[in-house]
């Protein structure tokens, strides 16, 4: 059964999906976020959108423009854990 990424940002070709992950720690459950990335392509000779991990210059800024979306919506989300640890201090 496949996960639903709780946020996906794209631009282009290229995405970064947020999961969050539930853990278990010895205060209960938290939920921490992690990140996929992909970069596709329509294959000429098939139709079929394929993976690639060879990018022009191009996809690259995109590549970091996702990414960095992702990183910061994962900021976000890890200060609610540490938010809601310290309300049960």
């Amino acid at each position: 059964m496949a996960t639903k990424p709780e946020k996906t940002f794209r631009a282009g070709a290229c995405s970064a999906s947020v999961f969050l992950n539930e853990r278990k720690t010895q205060d209960g459950t938290v939920k921490l976020p992690s990140v996929s990335f992909s970069c596709r392509y329509r294959d000429d000779q098939t139709g079929e959108w394929k993976d690639t991990s060879s990018m022009s210059p191009n996809e690259v800024a995109r590549s970091l423009v996702v990414l960095q979306q992702a990183l910061d919506y994962c900021w976000v989300e890890l200060e609610a854990v540490r938010r809601q640890e310290r309300q049960k201090e």
